[in-house]
């Protein structure tokens, strides 16, 4: 349903409006819709790369290699109806300050009841923003452009930028092949997909700019194939007792990051679109960790100590994706035996161990679009001061030990 063109009032040239309930009997306006370019940007990757390989031992070869891409008018959405933000310049909180957002206090919402911060009356935007942030007012009347709600401005303006040490050792001896391979890398963008969430000021995208959901800063990986030197002679006890095959597979890789949230719409812009508002960091989140057991939670991934509600119409100074989730450790093992009856007909037997010591893996805190830990059962990264909400804790594992056997024939 394009409403287009720039005859319509209060659009934006360059962008056509599509109605998210095209054709459908509308219950109440505003609409809420979304905006798309007019004129296509298409996005492009560049990449490059440089290897060295050498043989640095008898059957054993080593590759280093540095990885580079850059990613150039990405897609990302925006609110393009978003409130305009209070300047600094005229807010009337000072730093340290917040809300009052507590029901038991006794000034509670006096700033709304009297439309004043600390004893001194606000008005224009001030108030129009400490209206609808704290204070629970209809935005519709205060957006850019009337008669609509949440525009979800989509937009080809994000870019990427990816830098990785990549090696890997191969080493062959005899019937045993194993190999190594490290990265350490850092992936930064602005947006990390099309549905990323994460920013908090469609204003200002460029302090979006952090580490990319998916980045990983750090992945091991170690992998071995074993055949086993026992009753290697053709013969009977070669094929009951020989035949064995052993491997396995050790991982280690750092948690994706994630950002702190602040419930509520604190600086009073009709988010909509994207995360409301950050906390203000008023400590080190990396130090100082309790560790106080707490029923139905794993252990605490940051200090929550660190954290603070943000100052009053503001979208709070903890930057995105500031803290990861736990990292994982993880073994896998394998047994197989391969029995040859004849030049075609063949048996194997397969015995599988996943998480084959049966450790704790944590899983995760928190992730937006983009990472892993958007798609599993993750903790709270949504700021509290109760400390029974959880948050920035766990509250699941990956899989504990599972073991699998299956056979296999041959024809």
């Amino acid at each position: 349903n394009n409403v287009g063109g720039n005859g319509f009032a209060g659009q934006p040239s360059g962008y056509a409006l599509i109605g998210t309930n095209a054709g459908t009997p509308q219950g109440q306006l505003p609409l809420s819709v979304n905006a798309i370019p007019t004129k296509a940007q298409w996005p492009y990757i560049q990449q490059w790369h440089l290897d060295v390989q050498q043989e640095v031992l008898k059957n054993t070869v080593a590759t280093v290699s540095y990885v580079g891409s850059k990613g150039t008018h990405l897609n990302r959405q925006t609110n393009l109806n978003q409130l305009f933000p209070v300047p600094l310049s005229i807010n009337p909180y000072l730093p340290g300050e917040a809300i009052d957002a507590d029901p038991t206090s006794p000034t509670f919402n006096t700033d709304c009841n009297t439309l004043s911060v600390n004893g001194a009356p606000v008005s224009a935007a001030v108030a129009d923003n400490l209206a609808v942030g704290a204070c629970g007012a209809n935005a519709d009347p205060f957006r850019p452009f009337p008669g609509y709600g949440d525009i979800t401005h989509l937009e080809w303006k994000s870019s990427s930028i990816y830098h990785a040490l990549q090696t890997s050792v191969r080493r062959n001896i005899g019937g045993l092949q194993m190999q190594f391979a490290y990265t350490y890398s850092h992936s930064i963008d602005d947006s990390s997909d099309r549905f990323d969430t994460s920013f908090v000021n469609s204003y200002d995208p460029a302090a979006n700019r952090a580490s990319s959901n998916f980045d990983q800063r750090h992945i091991l990986n170690l992998s071995w194939v074993w055949d086993v030197p026992i009753f290697r002679n053709p013969g009977f006890a070669n094929k009951v007792l020989g035949g064995w095959q052993y491997s396995g597979i050790f991982s280690y890789s750092t948690g994706a990051p994630y950002s702190v949230v602040f419930s509520g719409d604190n600086a009073g812009v009709a988010k909509g679109v994207g995360s409301g508002s950050r906390p203000d960091v008023v400590g080190d989140p990396f130090s100082g960790v309790p560790q106080a057991p707490l029923e139905g939670f794993g252990p605490l991934f940051g200090n929550p100590n660190a954290f603070a509600a943000p100052r009053g119409l503001t979208f709070g100074d903890a930057a995105r994706n500031m803290l990861r989730n736990p990292n994982r450790t993880n073994f896998d093992m394998a047994l197989f035996k391969h029995f040859k009856f004849t030049e075609r007909l063949s048996f194997e037997f397969r015995g599988e161990a996943f998480n084959v010591f049966n450790h704790t893996q944590w899983s995760c805190v928190a992730g937006d679009s983009g990472s892993a830990a958007s798609n599993i059962g993750c903790g709270n990264n949504t700021f509290s001061t109760d400390p029974t909400s959880g948050f920035l804790r766990v509250s699941d594992t990956h899989n504990p030990r599972i073991l699998q056997l299956g056979a296999k024939f041959i024809f």
